[in-house]
């Protein structure tokens, strides 16, 4: 049963991937995608492309440099900055991966625990996800009143959800634990509340537990930069491929496409965010175009993000048998 389990696990994203691009391809033909192609000034795509990715990777190693001297200890920016861009090697295959080889090299580089600096990455992986809901909430909230109906219990259930899991965190419970206590007791005919005291894996949730509300608001600021330049990029690049979208309705639409793509249910996020670029951008463009940006738009990203990891890599393993904590001239 676990091996069926395993295998229905690894294959789902494919079969998700392969659907949808069959239902996408079956309503726009192939070829008018290689037509619309066919129209594009690459030149200058790449040319906005290239600048905007270096800044993205510098922007995420600040980021994470500033979790590092917050919880952990000072590090020069210029030893975080390679490991960052190598690990997006690593995220080609899988995100979780590319997070996991962060942990591991900043582990073995600077001596951190593994556990407590695979924590903090999970500090920012929440901040992520809040950041792409936030930003989405603009859009759903602001330009989609059939969405914001059906949105508005969601975030409710969501603020309430997480908002409570990260006091139980901060207060060391178990916030698993404490549910199923208190509905075993329940279902016991025990209606007395007890809180379990114990929090496991406290290594792991170390930066959630110390973490205080500025640092979740500088976190977001820090990050802003990387999204409002997301915007500023696709908002030309999207001219280029002879797609105007008004630049606040891209401000509006942009984060839900960018939410609906980093859910884990397809292969290196393919197909959901072809599928949300058509959705929410339709009237802007014809459907063979939009697929052209988004696929076009996807692939670059993800290609320019592995060739400056593979820039950076050899500074990124140079050092990795040092002693934890030295510095390289």
């Amino acid at each position: 049963m676990t091996a069926m389990r395993q295998r229905i696990l690894r294959t789902t994203p494919w079969v998700l991937t392969v659907g949808i691009f069959a239902i996408l391809f079956y309503r726009v033909p192939f070829i008018d995608v290689m037509a619309a192609l066919r129209q594009v000034r690459f030149e200058a795509y790449v040319a906005l492309m290239v600048p905007y990715s270096l800044m993205y990777c510098s922007i995420d190693a600040f980021v994470l440099w500033r979790v590092l001297q917050w919880f952990h200890a000072p590090v020069p920016y210029r030893r975080v900055l390679p490991v960052r861009a190598a690990a997006y090697i690593l995220s080609l295959l899988n995100p979780g991966l590319g997070q996991g080889g962060v942990a591991f090299a900043l582990h073995r580089r600077e001596g951190f625990p593994f556990l407590e600096i695979t924590g903090s990455l999970l500090f920012l992986v929440v901040l992520e996800f809040c950041q792409l809901a936030l930003y989405a909430a603009i859009g759903i909230f602001g330009f989609h009143t059939h969405l914001a109906i059906a949105f508005a219990p969601v975030y409710a259930v969501l603020g309430v959800v997480l908002t409570a899991v990260l006091l139980c965190i901060q207060r060391g419970i178990d916030p698993l634990a404490l549910v199923l206590t208190q509905i075993g007791r329940w279902y016991s005919g025990d209606t007395t509340f007890q809180a379990p005291s114990h929090l496991p894996h406290a290594s792991l949730l170390r930066t959630l537990k110390d973490a205080r509300p500025r640092h979740y608001l500088l976190t977001l600021l820090y990050k802003a930069p990387n999204f409002l330049l997301a915007v500023i990029v696709h908002y030309y690049a999207l001219q280029l491929f002879s797609i105007p979208v008004p630049f606040i309705r891209l401000l509006g639409f942009l984060p839900i496409v960018f939410l609906v793509a980093s859910l884990p249910v397809t292969v290196a996020h393919l197909g959901t965010s072809q599928a949300a670029w058509l959705y929410f951008f339709a009237a802007y463009g014809e459907a063979a175009q939009l697929l052209a940006y988004s696929l076009v738009a996807h692939v670059t990203f993800m290609l320019l993000n592995g060739l400056i990891g593979v820039g950076f890599l050899p500074w990124a393993l140079r050092d990795m048998h040092e002693k934890p904590g030295a510095t390289t001239v």
